[in-house]
């Protein structure tokens, strides 16, 4: 069975200024209430700006383009906004964007996903990514190369693979923003991917990251940096570095950003 498993289908879901009936419910209640949180003109401003600089170019950089990912926002997003958001997307065959109404937050993503499976795969590597955060270049490269292995290990069974090594870009508004290296002790939101059979009905949004281990075959990857992380004011958690963090000198970073995910560290800085 293992030699007739094929690469499965890769497949993202980000989410920009997604309104559900949940989702932020602990801190504002109402649906109405999330909105107007949710879609003033300060806060897309910053989303956009993360969106543009980090979440998006990483996207368009990877080396293997042979991907889906869905960008999930609100039908109820304004619409100079949703006009910017489908211009940003237009250019990009592999990226689509998909308005959700307000529902229970799992659901949406489901519903996100699923406008994103093609019909003809055994298995899939189902990916989440916020859009104020960036994936390195080869990461859909590299989840193609680590699938096989996996595969071979749980064929029917699915696996969650983690990346922890990476950067976070502590965002101050002002400029100068200070970029760290770290090695995450528990798994990141950041490019968390399911290795599934297509019949499998769940996505990474299922459960919290850092509690996933206890819900999955779990495949952490610290061998080379893979994702970058910001921390900034409209972070809806409180960010929480829980590893190794701190030990790279700058110009060692600043060769890392560059190679492993095609950007500028002054990007970085001015954020």
């Amino acid at each position: 069975m293992q030699s007739e498993l094929q690469t499965p289908q890769v497949v993202g879901v980000v989410r920009f200024s997604v309104l559900t009936e949940d989702y932020y419910a602990e801190t504002y209640g109402s649906v109405e209430a999330i909105a107007e949180h949710l879609f003033t003109d300060e806060r897309l401003a910053l989303r956009f700006k993360l969106f543009e600089a980090l979440c998006l170019p990483s996207l368009v950089a990877q080396s293997d383009q042979e991907f889906r990912v869905v960008v999930l926002t609100s039908t109820l997003l304004p619409e100079e906004a949703r006009a910017r958001l489908d211009a940003l997307v237009a250019p990009h065959r592999n990226i689509s964007v998909f308005a959700a109404a307000p529902a229970r937050h799992y659901q949406i993503c489901k519903q996100a996903y699923s406008r994103a499976y093609e019909e003809g795969y055994s298995h899939r590597l189902s990916f989440r990514l916020d859009d104020d955060d960036a994936l390195a270049s080869d990461f859909v490269a590299r989840l193609k190369l680590m699938a096989k292995p996996l595969l071979e290990l749980h064929p029917e069974e699915p696996t969650m693979i983690a990346f922890n090594r990476g950067f976070y870009v502590e965002v101050s508004g002002q400029g100068s923003n200070e970029v760290l290296d770290t090695v995450e002790r528990a798994p990141l939101s950041v490019g968390l991917t399911l290795l599934h059979p297509a019949s499998y009905g769940r996505n990474p949004y299922r459960y919290n990251h850092r509690a996933i281990g206890q819900h999955y075959t779990l495949y952490s990857d610290i061998s080379e940096a893979g994702f970058i992380r910001t921390i900034h004011s409209d972070n809806k958690s409180n960010p929480a570095k829980l590893g190794i963090t701190g030990k790279k000198k700058q110009l060692e970073i600043e060769a890392q950003i560059a190679e492993r995910f095609e950007l500028r560290m002054q990007t970085l800085r001015d954020l």
